[in-house]
């Protein structure tokens, strides 16, 4: 009752929310792209041999993460398979596109309407779908199981507050898990609460977090190369500021001014995570009067500010190697956080503020090894990283416990693709599956 309640809602919320969405993409242009293939029609990649199709899911750039992850161990046990990539949304299509051009098929996620997703899984074809953390859509699902293609949950994660309203709606959530073959979860805790909701333990796995199978060129000349884009002197201290968000970036310039009155050569970069808020941050610092630059300039012409601001995708990891300090946002104001190892890999200490709900295991294993450091205020970030300059000694050897936390996390996406693969093993044996 619960399922066909639910099929009755998506059928009301789109006949309501479309016509007004349609109005405003035509007035505005916004959210065009990727129209057709929301509503189901994809041009399908041609099939190889053997005709594996493997889609897999992910909602934004946190997850495209997990997913190059998953696709490099995927290309060693699979290497003629079609591989497929959706996602939710512009920016994670942007980012897939920009790093998996060539290699895999990237698509915009079909609607969560009965109608669409038989279109969609008609036209894919898939030979398992592969749903990324927490990415559950329940007429997708359901569609699947009928048409016996197998799903499997990997890199799950179930946060207290999504927990706490999946409760809301037992039996519906007991069904939509049995549609997964497979769970995998990052932590036991993940695990826990799935099996609460009604996910069959013999289902259930603890396998890490894939996330943290970096595939990042660490070597001192990446480092060196950024340093040299921001025409860094040898011990410039710089201060990298990674992902932000909300007002965080004008929250930091307390933080910059205070470690200023010590380290008065520091340089401070700042990552906005959306570059789409290049405008807002920009008008906040001319309004305050605080100059600088953006990192675009410095690759054309010389830096003349001591704060650089970020207008380009794919530079943050290698900033991170060049930086002497690192903040990770979306910690400050209430986003969750974002990939604490990206840091740690490249031997240095991270900081933190108390909203890092999404990267919870790695917050605790580096609490754990005294290389991550949590702080609640801007003023406090600024105490903290003023006491690291003060114990150089101490803080190198946080750094190097740091990089080792971060190795030693690494294998998780190869144990989540021997699932896969065990799956589609058993598909094997059984027939392939019935056509969608």
């Amino acid at each position: 009752m619960l399922y066909q309640l639910y099929k009755l809602f998506s059928y009301l919320v789109f006949a309501v929310a479309f016509p007004l969405f349609f109005i405003f993409s035509t007035i505005t242009g916004k959210h065009r792209t990727g129209l057709k293939e929301r509503f189901g029609f994809f041009e399908p990649p041609p099939v190889h041999a053997p005709p594996w199709r493997i889609w897999l899911h992910a909602a934004s750039v946190g997850e495209v993460q997990v997913a190059r992850a998953l696709i490099n161990e995927l290309r060693k046990e699979f290497p003629n398979a079609d591989l497929i990539l959706s996602t939710m949304t512009e920016q994670g299509q942007q980012v897939a596109r920009q790093q998996l051009a060539g290699e895999v098929h990237c698509i915009y996620a079909p609607l969560d309407l009965p109608i669409i997703v038989r279109q969609a899984v008609k036209k894919l074809q898939p030979s398992i779908y592969i749903c990324l953390e927490t990415e559950l859509w329940p007429n997708l699902l359901d569609h699947l199981r009928s048409n016996n293609v197998p799903a499997i949950l990997l890199n799950g994660r179930l946060s207290e507050r999504s927990y706490s309203r999946y409760r809301l709606a037992p039996r519906f959530m007991t069904r939509l898990l049995a549609c997964f073959s497979r769970l995998a979860t990052i932590r036991q805790e993940d695990s826990d609460r799935y099996i609460a909701l009604g996910a069959e333990p013999q289902r259930m796995e603890v396998l890490g977090n894939a996330k943290y199978d970096l595939d990042i060129d660490t070597s001192p000349e990446t480092a060196s190369r950024y340093r040299n884009l921001l025409q860094l002197t040898e011990g410039q201290p710089l201060l990298v500021a990674g992902s932000t968000h909300g007002n965080e970036e004008t929250m930091l310039l307390e933080t910059f001014q205070a470690i200023k009155k010590r380290l008065p050569e520091l340089v401070m970069v700042v990552a906005p995570r959306h570059l789409g808020r290049l405008a807002e941050i920009e008008a906040g610092y001319i309004g305050a009067s605080i100059k600088f630059n953006r990192l675009s300039h410095c690759r054309n012409e010389r830096r003349t500010a001591d704060l650089v601001l970020v207008d380009s995708m794919g530079d943050l990891v290698g900033l991170y190697g060049a930086a002497t300090y690192v903040f990770c946002g979306g910690s400050l104001v209430k986003r969750g956080g974002h990939n604490l190892m990206e840091v740690a890999i490249w031997g240095k200490p991270v900081c933190y503020g108390p909203n890092i709900k999404d990267f919870l295991d790695a917050k605790e294993l580096l609490e754990a090894a005294q290389a991550g450091f949590m702080v609640n205020t801007a003023t406090e970030l600024a105490d903290t990283i003023i006491g690291f300059a003060d114990n150089p000694d101490q803080y190198t050897q946080a750094g190097q416990r740091a990089r080792k936390k971060a190795l030693a996390q690494q294998g998780s996406a190869r144990k989540q693709v021997q699932l896969v693969k065990k799956l589609l093993k058993q598909q094997n044996e059984n027939g392939s599956p019935a056509s969608a």
